[in-house]
This record gives C-alpha cells, sequence and structure tokens, in this order.
C-alpha cells in the first residue's frame, strides 16, 4: 500500500488538516487499524466504474478496515471543527459512520469530483483541491468555536473536566456542549478524552518513558485509568502500541 499525505496551503491550516491519498494494489487480505484523530474526512473513492464521495464524520474508537482489494482513494482531513463552516449541518450527524456527498452536501462548496477525475496523479488533486478551497474561503463566516478548538489543541494540559472548561471559558454547558457537538460531532468529555490519549500516544511514539510516567504525564488520575481510555482509543494496550 501506498499512503501519500500533503498539506495544504498555508491560509488554508485552520480548515484542513492534511489532504491524503491511498493507492493500494495487496492481492492478500489485510486489516489496517485506524485510530481516532479529531478529525471528519472527504473521501473520494476512485477504485470501482464510477467514482463516489462520502463524508466520514468524527470518530470516538479504533476500527478495522479490510484490505484485499483494489483501493485509490483521495481523501481531505479537515481540522477538527473545519468542516462544519463548509457543510452547515451539525457533524452529530455522521458520528462514527458516513453520509454520501448527495446525502448531506455541502452548502458553500461542491468538491471537484469530475476534475479529480481527470487529474494525473496525488499532486495534481491536492493542488486542484486547494484552489478550489481558497477560492471560497472569503465565503466563509467564522465561528467562535474554532479559536477554542485551536486553543486547545496547543495548551500545555488538557482541562480535567467538561466543566472546567466551561469554567474558564465563561460558557454554560449546555452551549458548550451545543457547540462541540456541531463543529466536532463529539461532546466536549469525547473530546477532552481523545485530547489526552492523543498526548499519551505522541508520548509513547516519541519514547516518553514508562507507562505510569507517559500516564501522569498525559494528564491521567492513575495508570489503570490511562491503559483502560487508550484501549477504547486504539484498540491495544500501551505497552502492545509502543
Amino acid at each position: 500500500m501506498t499512503y501519500r499525505e500533503c498539506l495544504p496551503s498555508p491560509p488554508l491550516r485552520g480548515l484542513v488538516a492534511a489532504y491524503w491519498g491511498i493507492d493500494d494494489d495487496a492481492a492478500a487480505p489485510a486489516l489496517r487499524r485506524i485510530l481516532p484523530d479529531g478529525c471528519a474526512d472527504l473521501i473520494c473513492d476512485f477504485s470501482g466504474v464510477a467514482p463516489r464521495m462520502r463524508w466520514v464524520g468524527t470518530m470516538t474508537h479504533a476500527i478495522e478496515v479490510a484490505g484485499g482489494a483494489r483501493q485509490r482513494l483521495f481523501g481531505i482531513r479537515f481540522a477538527p471543527g473545519g468542516l462544519y463552516p463548509l457543510l452547515g449541518a451539525p457533524l452529530s450527524l455522521f458520528t462514527d459512520g458516513s453520509a454520501g456527498i448527495d446525502e448531506l452536501p455541502a452548502r458553500v462548496w461542491r468538491p471537484p469530483l469530475q476534475a479529480w477525475c481527470d487529474d494525473d496523479g496525488f499532486a495534481a488533486r491536492c493542488h486542484r483541491a486547494d484552489a478550489s478551497l481558497l477560492a471560497i474561503l472569503p465565503q466563509l463566516a467564522g465561528t467562535a468555536t474554532t479559536p477554542l478548538l485551536r486553543w486547545l489543541q496547543g495548551a500545555p494540559a488538557v482541562p480535567p473536566s467538561a466543566s472546567a472548561l466551561a469554567d474558564e471559558l465563561g460558557l454554560g454547558m449546555r452551549t458548550l456542549q451545543r457547540r462541540f457537538m456541531d463543529h466536532l460531532g463529539v461532546s466536549p468529555r469525547q473530546h477532552l478524552r481523545w485530547l489526552r490519549f492523543e498526548r499519551a500516544r505522541q508520548l509513547l511514539v516519541n519514547g516518553g518513558g514508562r507507562a505510569v510516567e507517559v500516564a501522569l504525564a498525559a494528564g491521567y488520575s492513575d495508570q489503570a485509568h490511562f491503559v483502560r481510555e487508550f484501549r477504547r482509543f486504539a484498540g491495544v494496550t500501551p505497552g502492545r502500541y509502543r
């Protein structure tokens, strides 16, 4: 399997996390484990006779995807909260699932599927996606949630709870809950759990020490809590993941 990834132009980086592509001609069945990344995607499938597009919502747990068949995919991974201004519909409609582009069309943007079919390779599709999104960027209204999500991503510590986050922002829990469900498709509590897991995962990848040290550094109350949460998001224990 060949996997490629490309960053968007700088003006789009609050909207798009990355463009990605998969070319797979594997003959033998294989399972790929996909971990939650806090993002929603647009996936364009060029494997069959007719191309197809679908939105894929924010994931709350690891999934395993069967391979073994020819795959030609091009995707846009939207930054957390980045798809909502394009879609204009709550992302909670397809959390842990997907929706066809015709079932849930974006209100201010039509993905250039036919042009992507004619493009010669991954780089050309990335360039066209960039141009298409840059063209509609002035039409997108900013939302109060976007700065919040960026702040959370870069905050030195994950807030201990959704209520602590609401207090820090001066928001009621109902308002905070609604914003997260609309913009991310998950609750504030679920997103904080994912952020904590992602920080722990990065520490493990970068050789962050023993499991108990990683747990405390990422903000878990104890090692048992860390292992339980990590298994939920990654599908395996921290020891096996490392």
